[in-house]
C-alpha cells in the first residue's frame, strides 16, 4: 500500500523522512503525529521521547533521506538529562493544548455572536413593513457592532463557524454581504460613516425579493425570460420599500444598483464605470462572491477558493479593481471554508485567515485517531514554515470518512469578531 510503514531504530531517523508516531497526541510536542522531518531540532525532540524505534512511510519520504550522510541525525540523544528533556516536551504539549482550548472558547463566543446577529437580521426582515423606524434602529445597532470590530484596529479575522444542526434558518445572505462589504470598505480606507452606510446597504440590498414569488427566488433550474424579468424587478421593489421606510439615500442607491457591473453588463440600467459609485461597487462584489459560494442550488455552489478564482480570472472586468484585489487580500488565498492538503499530506478545513498572513490560516485537521469533537486546530502562523498548505481540494474528492470529519459546508457565511491578542480569532460561517 502507498502508506505502508516500516519500523527503524531511532538513530536511523533522517531529515526528509515522513514518520508516524505510535503515541497519543498528548505524549509528544509536535502539532501532529504524522509529519516529515525537516530539521535537526525535530530529530533531537524525537530522541528525547526515549523511543527505541519509530515508524516511517517510505512512499512519502524524500529519497535522499534514506542514504548515509546526514551525520547529525546519528548523534546520540541531547546531553540534557532525558527526563528533563521529556518533561520539557510534555510541558510544550500542555501549552499547545491550553492554546487549543482557548481557541475553542473563542470560536464558541463567535458562534454565539453570529447566532444573535442572524436573529436580528431575521427580525429585521419581518418588521421592515410594520415597524420601519424601529427596524432601522435595530439594523443600525447591528451594523455599529460589526463596524466597531474593524474600526478598533487590525485585529479582525474572518473565521468559519461550525454551526449546529437545525440552525440553517439562521443563515442569511444579507448578513454575509453586509459583513464582507464592511470588511472591504474598511480595508479600502473608507470613513467610519461610509463603512456603516455600506453595512446598512448590505443588510437591505435584497429587501425587494420579498415581492418576488418563492418559486422564482428559489428556482434551481434556469429562469425563463419572463421569470428573469420578474426577478430583476427586485431592485425596483427594494427601492420602493426603502423609500417608504425612510432609508438613507446611499442605501437606496445600493439597493437599486447592486446588480450593475463596471463593464455595463448588469441591470437594471446597464450602468458603466464612473456611473456606479464606490458603495455600490463594494456591495456588488460582496454580493457576487456570496452568491457563487451559496448558489440557490447547493450542488452548483463553488468552494470559497473557486469563487475567488472565478471572479478574478473570468469576471474581473465587471468589478472595481481595488475592491477585487482587496477581497482576495482580505479573505486570503485560502478563504475560510476551503479544504486543503498540507505539506505533510494531512487534510484540513480552513477555519480563518490571519490578518497580514494570507498563506498561514488556522486549519481544522483530520486525524482518525482523535475524535471529531476534539479535532486539532493548527495555526500555521505559529508553526514552522515547513508546515504549509500544498493544495486546495474539492469536497467531492475527499474519502467519505474525511469529508464527514471535516464537514465542509455547501453554504458558507461570514461573521467577524475582535481577535484575542494571544490567539487571533474572528468569525465566518456557512449560509443558506
Amino acid at each position: 500500500m502507498a502508506d505502508e510503514t516500516q519500523l527503524i531504530a531511532i538513530h536511523q531517523v533522517r531529515i526528509g523522512m515522513f514518520i508516524k508516531l505510535d503515541l497519543s497526541w498528548f505524549q509528544h510536542s509536535f502539532p501532529m503525529s504524522s509529519f516529515k522531518i525537516t530539521n535537526e531540532q525535530q530529530i533531537r525532540d524525537l530522541q528525547a521521547l526515549k523511543l527505541k524505534h519509530i515508524r516511517y512511510i517510505p512512499s512519502k519520504t524524500d529519497p535522499v533521506s534514506t542514504q548515509a550522510g546526514n551525520l547529525a541525525a546519528n548523534k546520540a540523544a541531547p546531553s540534557a538529562p532525558a527526563i528533563e528533556v521529556f518533561d520539557n516536551i510534555i510541558e510544550a504539549k500542555r501549552a499547545r493544548f491550553e492554546k487549543l482550548q482557548q481557541q475553542r472558547a473563542e470560536i464558541a463566543r463567535c458562534e454565539e455572536k453570529f447566532v444573535h446577529a442572524a436573529t436580528v437580521v431575521r427580525n429585521i426582515d419581518k418588521m421592515i413593513f410594520s415597524r420601519p423606524e424601529e427596524t432601522l434602529q435595530e439594523a443600525g445597532k447591528l451594523v455599529d457592532s460589526i463596524a466597531e470590530v474593524f474600526l478598533n484596529g487590525n485585529d479582525a479575522v474572518m473565521h468559519l463557524i461550525q454551526q449546529s444542526a437545525g440552525s440553517e434558518e439562521l443563515y442569511f445572505h444579507s448578513l454575509n454581504v453586509s459583513v464582507l462589504a464592511m470588511m472591504l470598505a474598511n480595508e479600502m480606507k473608507c470613513t467610519e460613516s461610509q463603512i456603516k452606510s455600506i453595512g446598512m446597504a448590505g443588510l437591505f440590498h435584497d429587501v425587494g425579493k420579498v415581492n418576488v414569488p418563492d418559486h422564482i427566488n428559489k428556482k434551481t433550474s434556469p429562469l425563463t425570460r419572463p421569470e428573469q424579468n420578474f426577478y430583476e424587478m427586485h431592485t425596483q421593489y427594494g427601492l420602493e420599500i426603502g423609500q417608504k421606510a425612510g432609508m438613507p439615500k446611499i442605501v437606496l442607491e445600493v439597493i437599486a444598483h447592486h446588480h450593475e457591473f463596471l463593464d455595463g453588463s448588469g441591470y437594471p440600467d446597464k450602468l458603466k464605470g464612473d456611473a456606479i459609485r464606490l458603495p455600490t461597487r463594494i456591495v456588488t462584489i460582496a454580493n457576487v462572491y456570496d452568491n457563487l459560494c451559496n448558489h440557490v442550488d447547493p450542488n452548483q455552489s463553488l468552494t470559497p477558493h473557486e469563487a475567488l478564482s472565478t471572479m478574478y480570472a473570468h469576471r474581473r472586468a465587471q468589478f472595481d479593481p481595488t475592491a477585487m484585489a482587496t477581497l482576495v487580500k482580505s479573505l486570503g488565498v485560502y478563504p475560510p471554508g476551503t479544504l486543503v492538503r498540507l505539506s505533510n499530506d494531512a487534510m484540513g478545513l480552513v477555519m480563518n485567515m490571519n490578518v497580514g498572513m494570507p498563506l498561514r490560516p488556522r486549519i481544522l485537521v483530520y486525524d482518525d485517531e482523535i475524535p471529531k469533537e476534539d479535532a486539532i486546530i493548527i495555526d500555521l502562523s505559529a508553526e514552522s514554515k515547513d508546515l504549509a498548505i500544498s493544495a486546495c481540494i474539492r469536497p467531492g474528492l475527499l474519502p467519505r470518512a474525511i469529508f464527514e470529519y471535516l464537514n465542509p459546508r455547501k453554504r458558507v457565511n461570514y461573521y467577524v469578531d475582535a481577535q484575542s491578542r494571544k490567539t487571533p480569532v474572528s468569525s465566518a460561517s456557512g449560509k443558506g
